[in-house]
């Protein structure tokens, strides 16, 4: 049976802060015994202090979909946009630095060493960016962003079937200043559809897979990283980060957004992934 993942919980928050999370945790907590082996989030200041907090057993990864988005804005940020469309070189150092996420913990400073000789001194602001923020800083350190592990078991690596549903329910509830009842009936009839999609799992069931170009990716990452061989680190980053596409670097960010909304997810191998995502936008002027 395929690695399948369903809506656990939804939540309305009234914010981001670590308190906001700490109580949505506190009431999932009291429901059935909640004991997941793992949770995945983005890399939210509030997040991660509460999850550190309230689940402090719990196995805590970051999603790599978010840490790339991050470094991304980065280079938007650095005024670097220009160079990465035009310098080849540029655009696979930058996709290097992502693919140290999939690099045993043991060898990421090694393999960031290896990576800044081969930027130039343009690129100085954002190598001293991530060095500060995902190599020195505590609450970002490879152990929240290193996905090495999730790759060998075969997990998810980022939120990306949650970002897909996201997407599809953003666009069947697009209403402009929406109520809490609006939006609780509409997440009911969302649910009604899972739930079909549970009574399959039971059952032994395949429930919809992956596209075959995906899973072919989900192979190779997965080829290399359990080939991994620390005599050819330089080789192994290029050949990781020819694998990962940057298409979102250029997206635009939505309208100011209104509602903050929370969704856990939770995985036939008990790993649990959660995302916060925004969907109503205020009505244009």
């Amino acid at each position: 049976m395929t690695n399948a993942i369903t809506p656990l919980v939804y939540g309305l928050l009234i914010g981001k802060s670590a308190e906001d999370y700490n109580l949505f945790f506190e009431n999932v907590s009291k429901q059935d015994n909640f004991q997941p082996e793992s949770i995945m989030t983005d890399f939210e200041t509030g997040t991660i202090k509460s999850v550190k907090d309230m689940l402090p057993n719990i196995l805590h990864r970051g999603c790599l979909f978010h840490f790339s988005q991050a470094v991304c804005r980065q280079v938007q940020s650095k005024g670097l946009t220009a160079k990465y469309n035009e310098d080849e070189v540029f655009r696979l150092n930058v996709k290097e630095l992502i693919a140290l996420a999939f690099a045993p913990l043991d060898q990421i400073i090694t393999s960031f060493d290896l990576i800044c000789d081969q930027f130039d001194d343009d690129a100085n602001d954002l190598v001293e960016y991530f060095e500060k923020t995902c190599i020195g800083e505590p609450k970002r350190s490879g152990k929240l962003w290193n996905i090495h592990d999730r790759v060998a078991a075969t997990v998810p690596r980022p939120n990306n079937s949650v970002e897909g549903r996201h997407n599809a329910f953003a666009d069947r509830v697009a209403i402009s200043h929406s109520t809490i009842v609006k939006l609780g009936e509409k997440i009911r009839r969302e649910q009604s559809k899972f739930e079909v999609d549970m009574t399959k799992i039971l059952q032994s069931h395949d429930i919809k897979t992956k596209k075959a170009c995906y899973r072919k990716l989900d192979e190779r990452i997965t080829r290399l990283a359990n080939s991994f061989d620390p005599t050819q680190l330089d080789q192994f980053l290029k050949n990781m980060a020819a694998n990962i596409t940057l298409w979102t670097i250029f997206f635009s960010s939505f309208l100011s957004q209104l509602v903050h909304y929370y969704v856990m997810y939770y995985s036939q191998n008990k790993q649990i992934l959660t995302h916060q995502f925004l969907s109503f936008n205020k009505k244009k002027n």
